[in-house]
């Protein structure tokens, strides 16, 4: 029994940073988040001249393909103003294989938190509510300690971290292309720079409160659980 516990445990705190980092980077994916980063001080401009309407519209677009049902969203209809189209095969191909990657890693969320609410309601009809806390507890300090780690290579070298997270996720240099291509005139590096530490900051900060409500709520858990013992034996 205490070996199966321990398992549900780890579920329960293994869920806990793959919910924080997928949950805000989902954030990002909604309509504020270009147009936020478009009108920031010091993003650089189109090279090519594109209008900011136009380029905040495309921008638009292109994410809300993300949240599309697969089948439904189609990035090669969209065009420029003048009617040629936004984007060439290759960089098709790449959103093609940016939304499967999107839509796993959101399932995998889906699932790690079914699989924590499972694992909890078990520890909680054992009369183990303390061991649900310490592992919100445990798993946001872990999530704490992997953030510190990656921040601290993306502020040696962004780029070498970039490029290593999508050697991940991706084969190798489908995801390279033109300074002339549309994705990369819509999402220049530091586009993705700051969502880097947005996603950071946010899920670091929603981690350390998290961890510190929860352990406070595990230690009163066991309080709790210790004093009802002692009253049982009194009673005995």
């Amino acid at each position: 029994m205490k070996i199966v516990r321990g398992v549900l445990r780890v579920l329960i705190a293994a869920a806990v940073p793959l919910i924080l980092v997928i949950g805000m980077a989902r954030l990002l994916t909604l309509p504020w988040y270009p147009a936020w980063e478009y009108a920031r001080a010091g993003f650089p401009d189109d090279p090519l001249g594109m209008v900011p309407g136009e380029r905040l519209r495309l921008a638009r677009e292109s994410i809300a393909f993300l949240n599309l049902p697969r089948g439904v969203g189609r990035l090669d209809d969209l065009q420029f103003a003048d009617g040629t189209v936004a984007f060439n095969a290759r960089e098709i191909s790449h959103m093609d294989d940016v939304k499967l990657v999107y839509d796993q890693l959101t399932a995998a969320a889906l699932i790690a938190f079914v699989v924590a609410v499972v694992a909890a309601y078990v520890l909680i009809r054992q009369g183990r509510l303390s061991l649900v806390w310490g592992a919100l507890s445990d798993g946001s300090l872990f999530t704490l300690c992997v953030l510190v780690l990656l921040g601290a290579w993306m502020a040696v070298g962004f780029d070498a971290f970039f490029t290593a997270f999508h050697g991940i996720f991706f084969a190798a240099d489908t995801w390279l292309f033109d300074y002339s291509d549309t994705l990369i005139r819509l999402f220049p590096l530091p586009f993705w720079a700051s969502a880097g530490l947005i996603i950071a900051v946010g899920v670091g900060v929603l981690a350390f409160a998290l961890a510190l409500f929860t352990r406070a709520l595990q230690k009163r858990s066991e309080r709790k659980q210790k004093q009802e013992s002692a009253n049982q034996e009194s009673a005995n």
